[in-house]
């Protein structure tokens, strides 16, 4: 059975993951900014779960959080990224305070806890990184530009450490998060139900089973509709404009393109 290290196991995704994770017969190291509330919630729940404070404003606590599990399990086997914070509103009515605060535990404290993780997941040449994000870091609606911004970097992390780790075994996945019951609105209109969390944390156990697992992963009907939506349009408006992205071409060759020489060159 693996090790699942999950971030945000309180309440929300995470702590549906966490719970699913336990119920499978896995292993888990549960954090959260709030130590009692963490054990608070798995109070009762079976399986050998071990509750950990990580407040992802601290520089140094990441690594204390691994260090700590490393301890109780000898190894890490999946990193959950499931703590995140949300502001919804207009851009330009943001603070400066509002901004800060988001990417610093959206995208900097999914970075540092990744960072602390990996020298365990390479020592092993395996493990699993999944990201928990949302459709709005695909394209960001009205009203979500910053929570948008934020899970929109935390995808470009996801695909560049996808890059970097495939070679030595580790995968990297981020999640695609539509309206789930448990998780703040991430689109204001559609004809789409907030979606199922117990379903969606069983979805996430499951890429534990595929040898392959996807870049990105789409949950929630309302995620895929959002993600086609928005890939058209790309298209459409990248063939509207084609001629004009191509007339930037320089007028001349470069120095040793198109097989000419510079001056002198033998």
């Amino acid at each position: 059975m693996a090790v699942w290290f999950v971030t945000g196991a309180a309440r929300g995704i995470g702590h549906r993951v966490a719970r699913e994770a336990l119920r499978r017969g896995h292993r888990v190291v549960a954090t959260g900014r709030d130590l009692a509330a963490v054990t608070d919630a798995f109070a009762g729940v079976g399986g050998e779960v071990l509750p950990l404070e990580l407040d992802l404003l601290v520089p140094e606590a990441p690594a204390a959080a691994v260090e700590q599990a490393m301890r109780r399990f000898g190894r890490i086997d999946v990193l959950v990224h499931a703590a995140v914070r949300t502001v919804r509103g207009p851009l330009r009515e943001a603070t400066h305070a509002q901004a800060r605060a988001l990417f610093d535990v959206n995208v900097l404290g999914m970075l540092e806890v990744t960072r602390a993780v990996l020298p365990v997941l390479t020592a092993q040449q395996a493990g699993r990184v999944i990201a928990v994000g949302s459709a709005a870091g695909f394209s960001a609606p009205a009203g979500s530009g910053l929570y948008g911004a934020s899970m929109a970097a935390v995808e470009a992390l996801c695909e560049t450490l996808r890059a970097e780790l495939d070679e030595i075994g580790v995968c990297v996945t981020v999640v695609e998060l539509g309206r789930f019951a448990t998780l703040p609105t991430a689109f204001d209109r559609g004809p789409f139900l907030p979606g199922d969390p117990g379903k969606a944390a069983a979805a996430i156990l499951d890429l534990l089973a595929v040898d392959d697992p996807p870049l990105r992963l789409q949950l929630g009907a309302d995620a895929v509709a959002h993600v086609e939506a928005n890939l058209e349009h790309v298209a459409q408006e990248l063939d509207l404009w084609r001629p004009v992205s191509l007339s930037t071409a320089s007028d001349h060759d470069l120095p040793g393109q198109n097989g000419h020489r510079p001056p002198g060159g033998t």
